[in-house]
């Protein structure tokens, strides 16, 4: 990697076990070892492959970077802070920066929620944008329009929709914080391979046109 690339986050010696058996007094009995002594350096607008079998612990490590599990053992570092010693609140404000494009798209996505307001949830949850501003309209279809989605979508449900359109509309809530970095887990498995190869070239273009890191 090249001198002028600044280290976006560290993931050093993490660690995660999960409790599987105890005994009558709560000793653990059977410990699974998910994710044991990992370290990556990743730069900014980079792109890392995690590469390994199903159960090998490659979703596990994603959710620990971004602290929707806590790791047994660990530092994860975004820009030098160690984000594993933030409070509740902290990490809440640190999420806009770090989101999450889920493997499935049929189970990520609430069906009760129209695609204007999962795209727009975010943002109001971060304060970005309050619910009944003028502007919210206009931003949430830019998103839409980013990621491939037609204005005629805004007011439809997820079941409305085929995989690779749920896939998309994922990828526009991930995206509608406007944040750095992003993991992507598995991101096109559960979409039909004449559909994998438009959504990676979306993550591509999205990446360079917006500075991302996967």
């Amino acid at each position: 990697m090249s001198e002028d690339k600044k280290v976006l986050l560290e993931v050093q010696k993490v660690k995660k076990e999960f409790v599987t058996s105890k005994s009558l007094t709560g000793k653990p009995l059977k410990i699974v070892h998910a994710v044991d002594s990992v370290d990556l350096t990743i730069y900014e607008g980079e792109t890392i492959g995690v590469v390994g079998e199903s159960g090998c612990g490659k979703s596990t490590l994603g959710r620990c970077i971004l602290q929707l599990i806590r790791p047994t053992a660990g530092n994860v570092l975004y820009r030098g802070e160690d984000i594993t010693k933030l409070n509740k609140e902290q990490m809440r404000q640190m999420r806009r920066k770090m989101q999450l494009i889920f493997q499935d798209p049929y189970s990520s996505l609430n069906p009760r929620m129209s695609v204007g307001q999962i795209v727009s949830e975010g943002m109001q949850a971060h304060n970005m944008i309050k619910k009944k501003d003028a502007r919210m309209q206009e931003m949430v279809l830019k998103i839409m329009d980013d990621c491939g989605l037609a204005p005629y979508f805004l007011h439809r449900f997820p079941h409305q929709f085929s995989g690779g359109q749920r896939q998309r509309i994922g990828i526009a809530r991930a995206l509608a914080t406007k944040p750095r970095f992003v993991v992507c887990d598995e991101a096109v498995s559960a979409l039909d391979v004449s559909i994998q190869a438009q959504i990676i070239n979306l993550l591509l273009d999205l990446k360079e046109q917006q500075n991302l890191t996967y």
